[in-house]
C-alpha cells in the first residue's frame, strides 16, 4: 500500500474533524443516569456554573488545552514539573481569570457527570463517546491481532450484507466489527447506511477526497494544496480555520491527532459568511480525508491507526455561535455513523489551575472505560503560543511527545 509519511499527515492542518468531545458542552446533552453522575452535575456543576453568570460576565467555552514544557524531562515526571496555569500573566489575575476558571470548571464537571452516566457496554447504535471507547478498549492494535479477533464477526457481516457489498475487503470491514463488538445486526445496519451514503448523498465528497489525497501524495511528499482546494466551500471557510485554529499531527504511535483551539476561531464572522450546511459538508469532507490517510497508514504499518482529538482550552471566554455549535453537533453525529471504529481517546489541554485540581480529585471516580477515552493534561502548555507552532520544530517534537505522555498516563 501507499506510504503516508508523518509530514504528510500533519500537513492536513485544517482537516482535523471536530468530534463529539470537541463540541463545547457537547457532553451536557446527555442526562446523567447514575447517582454519582447526578450528584456531580447538581452539586458541583450548579455551584461552578452559577459563578460564571455573575453581572457583566460572559460564559466561556473553548474545549482545549495540553501538556507540559520541557522535552528533556522524563515523561513520568513531566506532569509534576510544570507551573500552575494561574502563574502565567495572561490568566493570573482579574475577572477574566475568574471567568475562565469558572467556565472551564463547569465544562469539566458537566463532562465528568455525563461521562459517568455512559453505559459500560455499547448496545445497539453507538453514540460518539461509545464510538471512541470502542477503539480504546483494544489492548492490541496490530492489524493481524484484530483481524484474528474479529474474524467471525467479519464473516457474519459479509453473509448479512452480501447484497450490498461490492468489493470492500476485510480490512475495511474491520472498523465496523470493532465499533459494534459482536452485534452483527447493528454492524450490518451501519454498513447499509455507510454504503448508501457513499454511493448517493456523499458520492461527491468521497470521490473528491480520494482524488485530492492521490494528488497530494503524487510527488512522494504530502502537498496539502489539492486537498484544501477540493474541500467544499473552502474559499470562505479556510479563512477562519487555519493552522492557528486546527492542526493535525502524527503521534509517535502512528495515530493521527486533531488539535483544536476553539477560542481562536472567529465563529460568528465565519457563520455570517457560510451556512450551517456548508460547514457540515466541509467537516465531513475533512473526516473523509482523515479516514483515507488513517486506512492507508494502517495497511502500510500493520497497526490500526486512530483519529484522536486534543481540545485546547486556552483563552476560553464565551459560548460559541449557535450556528457554529449546530454545525459541530450535526457533523459529529454524521461522522460517528459514517466512520465507525476510527475515533480514539480525547485529550483535554490547558485547563485552568483550579480546574486541574478539581479533575485530579474526580478522575479516580471515573469508570475505567471513561478514563481510557478521556485524558486530562496535568499541566499547561506554555510553549505553544500559537497552535500553528505545533507544526514546526522543535515545538512539534515537544508537542507530540507531551501528548503521548498524557495518553499513556
Amino acid at each position: 500500500g501507499s506510504r503516508v509519511s508523518a509530514q504528510g499527515a500533519r500537513a492536513v492542518v485544517w482537516g482535523g474533524q471536530l468530534q463529539d468531545s470537541d463540541r463545547p458542552f457537547g457532553f451536557a446533552m446527555e442526562i446523567a443516569r447514575r447517582p454519582l453522575g447526578s450528584l456531580l452535575a447538581a452539586a458541583l456543576g450548579l455551584a461552578l456554573l452559577a459563578r460564571a453568570w455573575g453581572p457583566g460576565r460572559g460564559f466561556c467555552t473553548a474545549p482545549h488545552g495540553c501538556a507540559r514544557p520541557g522535552v528533556t524531562t522524563p515523561p513520568q515526571l513531566r506532569a509534576s514539573a510544570t507551573q500552575p496555569l494561574a502563574e502565567h500573566g495572561s490568566v493570573s489575575r482579574g475577572a477574566s481569570a475568574a471567568l475562565g476558571g469558572s467556565v472551564a470548571a463547569g465544562l469539566v464537571v458537566t463532562l465528568v457527570a455525563a461521562s459517568l452516566s455512559r453505559r459500560s457496554a455499547a448496545v445497539g447504535r453507538c453514540s460518539g463517546l461509545i464510538a471512541r471507547r470502542a477503539v480504546t478498549d483494544e489492548a492490541d492494535l496490530s492489524m493481524s491481532a484484530l483481524m484474528s479477533k474479529y474474524a467471525s464477526d467479519i464473516k457474519a457481516m459479509r453473509a448479512g450484507a452480501a447484497d450490498i457489498l461490492d468489493g470492500q475487503d476485510d480490512e475495511w470491514l474491520l472498523r465496523f466489527a470493532i465499533e459494534h463488538k459482536g452485534d452483527v445486526s447493528a454492524a450490518v445496519k451501519n454498513l447499509q447506511e455507510v454504503i448508501q451514503w457513499r454511493k448517493r448523498a456523499g458520492k461527491n465528497i468521497v470521490e473528491s477526497a480520494a482524488k485530492a489525497v492521490e494528488q497530494a501524495m503524487a510527488g512522494g511528499k504530502w502537498d496539502n494544496a489539492p486537498v484544501l482546494s477540493a474541500a467544499p466551500n473552502s474559499a470562505a471557510i479556510s479563512k477562519y480555520l487555519t493552522a492557528s485554529q486546527i492542526v493535525l499531527v502524527t503521534l509517535p504511535s502512528g495515530d493521527l491527532c486533531s488539535c483544536i483551539r476553539a477560542s481562536a476561531i472567529d465563529d460568528k464572522a465565519m457563520m455570517d459568511e457560510v451556512s450551517t450546511d456548508q460547514l457540515i459538508e466541509f467537516f465531513i469532507y475533512a473526516r473523509e480525508v482523515n479516514s483515507i490517510v488513517a486506512d492507508k497508514r494502517s495497511r502500510a504499518s500493520g497497526k490500526l491507526v486512530r483519529l484522536l482529538a486534543a481540545n485546547d482550552l486556552t483563552g476560553v471566554s464565551k459560548f460559541p455561535d449557535d450556528r457554529f455549535q449546530k454545525a459541530l453537533t450535526e457533523s459529529s453525529k454524521q461522522a460517528t455513523t459514517l466512520y465507525p471504529g476510527l475515533a480514539g481517546p480525547t485529550v483535554i489541554l490547558n485547563l485552568p489551575g483550579i480546574v486541574r485540581l478539581l479533575v485530579s480529585f474526580l478522575t479516580p471516580l471515573f469508570p475505567g472505560a471513561v478514563q481510557s477515552r478521556i485524558k486530562f493534561a496535568r499541566g499547561p502548555m506554555s510553549y505553544l503560543k500559537d497552535l500553528s507552532d505545533a507544526l514546526q520544530e522543535p515545538t512539534r517534537s515537544q508537542f507530540v511527545t507531551d501528548l503521548e505522555a498524557v495518553l499513556s498516563a
